[in-house]
């Protein structure tokens, strides 16, 4: 590196510094420091890089303490290291664990202080946004975060608690103070619209408007589990189920991923699964949207009637959950979708009836009184004559799937 470019470099990294709070190392191509601001204490960040990608332009990595540092991949092959952050708030433990990591000696523990708390409290996806900023200030580059994270998410509801989470977070905030309520409302409301694409562009925007969560933990993991149980729960009450999402997936959902949460080891995992709880309850409340040709009165009926399948459900209920005559109701309804209320309900109760037999030990006699069918004969016979499911072959017989599931069934408790 020339001595111009070196100065310039230098330079930037010491504003950054003096706007940001967040220490800085410099290294040349074989890792040797060149410039380490503070200078006290030493510490060893070059080391936290030395098994991952040295192609990645940007790298964020976390220690077990929860300190975030970012590695910036300079032209020349230079890089600079800035970090640590925290999301949470300077306590003993941390300073501790901070030098412990870095070998600070007990006689700088001063300077190990003056470091920590002259850091901000940033979440991950903040920290990027200003190290990608530092970047492009020095080579003239922008970084797309969709790059360096997964931002997607194509889970099912029964795969919430299974599969690893690769989604990058929904910012958290400096933990010293709340989120502001109209961030939150504006938060919420994108969700229960079910429109993704601006979801994430909301995240992504400047969160100057936002302050952070106050303190409800002693530790950093404890802190974020505490906000993610919030937020989850917050997404069920005044997104998912305002907007239309049956009430019983609404708290499954909830209740999975607060065991996802809980089973988190470290504050980037839950990090990555706050942002795609989010996304998942918009993507899901997005297909969850009026169907056209459907107008609200009949969607409300159709949630009412998704809602109550097991309880002895009349036309007079339905009609009762708009406002509206049975018979205007029922006329409405048969024009819109093109059957009658009663048949709604009855495929209503026999799609319920399908996921009972496949997901959970109930009998027939219990799936029967369970959604209110007259009698567990009348049931079977209803099932069989209209439920058509794929048909498989056993010992060259092809015969429907349904008919061997009931077959087993009712000769166990035969």
């Amino acid at each position: 590196m020339d001595t111009a470019r070196y100065i310039r470099i230098t330079n930037l990294c010491m504003l950054f510094f003096r706007a940001e709070g967040i220490a800085f190392s410099l290294y040349d191509k074989q890792d040797t420091c060149h410039l380490q601001y503070p200078e006290e204490p030493q510490r060893r960040t070059a080391a936290l890089f030395a098994a991952r990608d040295p192609a990645r332009t940007l790298d964020i990595c976390t220690t077990p303490s929860h300190a975030g540092y970012a590695s910036i991949r300079i032209k020349g092959g230079w890089r600079i290291v800035i970090g640590p952050v925290y999301n949470a708030r300077l306590n003993e433990s941390l300073v501790d664990a901070f030098m412990a990591e870095n070998q600070i000696p007990a006689a700088q523990r001063h300077a190990a202080d003056t470091i920590l708390e002259a850091a901000p409290n940033l979440s991950l996806l903040e920290f990027f946004d200003k190290a990608a900023y530092l970047y492009y200030c020095m080579d003239g580059e922008i970084l797309d975060p969709s790059v360096y994270f997964d931002l997607t998410n194509d889970r099912d509801s029964f795969t919430v608690g299974r599969d690893t989470v690769e989604n990058l977070l929904e910012r958290k905030e400096n933990e010293k103070f709340h989120n502001s309520y109209q961030w939150e409302l504006m938060f919420y409301d994108l969700i229960r619209q079910g429109d993704p694409e601006r979801l994430m562009a909301f995240l992504m925007q400047d969160s100057s408007a936002r302050v952070g969560h106050g303190t409800m933990a002693d530790t950093p993991l404890r802190q974020a589990k505490n906000i993610f149980i919030g937020c989850i729960t917050k997404i069920g009450m005044m997104s998912a189920i305002p907007a239309g999402m049956d009430v019983e997936l609404t708290y499954q959902l909830i209740d999975n991923y607060v065991l996802d949460c809980e089973r988190a080891a470290t504050v980037p995992e839950i990090d990555r699964l706050q942002l795609s709880a989010a996304m998942d309850f918009c993507r899901r409340l997005g297909e969850l949207r009026l169907p056209a040709g459907i107008s609200r009165e009949v969607y409300t009926c159709m949630s009412y009637i998704r809602n109550h399948v097991n309880t002895p459900l009349s036309l007079d209920d339905v009609a009762a959950s708009i406002g509206r005559s049975v018979s205007y109701t029922g006329n409405l309804f048969k024009k819109e979708t093109g059957q009658t209320l009663g048949n709604y309900i009855a495929e209503c109760r026999l799609e319920e009836a399908k996921s009972l037999l496949y997901y959970t030990d109930m009998t027939l006699a219990e799936i029967s009184s369970y959604l209110c069918f007259s009698s567990q004969s009348y049931f079977q016979n209803v099932f069989k004559k209209n439920m058509v499911l794929p048909r498989c072959n056993i010992a060259g017989n092809t015969i429907p799937n349904h008919d061997i599931l009931l077959f087993l069934i009712t000769s166990a408790y035969q």
